[in-house]
């Protein structure tokens, strides 16, 4: 679960949303997940920058994104692109394709930061996906990515977690993705 390398500061955190796929060479993928859901397939990664999601039926697909504003990612087909502060919803739909995604930035005291910390460390044994990067402290707790894929009959809910622990901040990413034709 360890990763050499650390993560972006929380305040150049983005949502970035295509209505098409996005090559994965252009993250920096730790780990990935792939899965069938009815006629749907999803691609899960966890990337250095955070986390990427792709949702395709046929050939039609949207792609999520949630990472440093550094990264450069195409603009062809980007249809969402917003800093990831507060809580804020999302809510899309392309012909039978339904995305819905709400996020929320939290920061906690040091102290309670260092118990959520705790307990999403024995969450990521549990979780499809999950990564640790080093910190930019050697004695401070690495940051977390971790990331949890609910099935739907055509379709899939996603939970993600990404610890920034120099801001003592959380990133909780809910996201729906759902095909809404025949089965």
């Amino acid at each position: 679960m360890s990763v050499s390398f650390a993560r972006p500061d929380v305040a150049d955190m983005v949502l970035r949303v295509f209505q098409r796929s996005v090559h994965p060479e252009l993250l920096e993928t730790v780990s990935e997940s792939r899965m069938q859901v009815g006629d749907c397939s999803v691609t899960a990664r966890i990337c250095r920058d955070g986390h990427a999601i792709e949702f395709r039926h046929g050939n039609q697909s949207i792609t999520e994104a949630a990472v440093s504003r550094q990264l450069e990612l195409p603009e062809f087909g980007r249809i969402i692109d917003r800093r990831l502060i507060g809580y804020h919803t999302h809510e899309l739909k392309f012909g039978q394709l339904q995305y819905f995604c709400s996020y929320q930035l939290e920061q906690v005291s040091p102290e309670i930061y260092l118990d959520l910390h705790r307990e999403m460390q024995m969450d990521a044994r549990q979780c499809q996906l999950s990564a640790e990067f080093r910190g930019a402290s050697e004695n401070g707790p690495g940051c977390l990515s971790l990331m949890h894929c609910d099935p739907l009959r055509n379709g899939v809910v996603i939970h993600a977690y990404h610890t920034f622990p120099e801001n003592a901040a959380i990133l909780r990413i809910q996201s729906l993705f759902e095909w809404q034709g025949p089965v």
